[in-house]
């Protein structure tokens, strides 16, 4: 893709039931260009499977153009995953620069005056 819009990412709030603790990881595709885990947060037990809990964990400093989601829930734990809302902000557009020829970026004719 040569016109890359890129994302901060602030924080994400799960709302689940589970009888026992979870692993919640955040891969995105920044820095590098690979999707890596940015982000490793435990998710406790909402009290039983009865039970919502909603946890939200903070992005700080993540960023990237694509992100994955991963839960993984501890031996034996029974874990039910009811909404989810990952808040970002796009912080810019840039060109990628790897293809060929030379990128460009030009903008619309803007009329001047009215």
């Amino acid at each position: 893709m040569a016109i890359q819009k890129v994302f901060d990412y602030k924080e994400v709030t799960l709302e689940y039931r589970s009888n026992g603790p979870a692993t919640f990881t955040l891969n995105t595709d920044m820095p590098g260009g690979s999707m890596a885990s940015r982000v490793v947060a435990t998710l406790p037990s909402s009290g039983g499977i009865g039970a919502n809990r909603t946890q939200t964990i903070a992005l700080d400093g993540v960023q990237g153009t694509m992100y994955q989601v991963l839960i993984t829930p501890g031996a034996a734990t029974q874990f039910i995953p009811l909404a989810g809302k990952l808040m970002l902000r796009p912080i810019g557009v840039y060109l990628d620069g790897s293809l060929t020829p030379a990128e460009q970026w030009i903008t619309q004719p803007i009329a001047p005056g009215v």
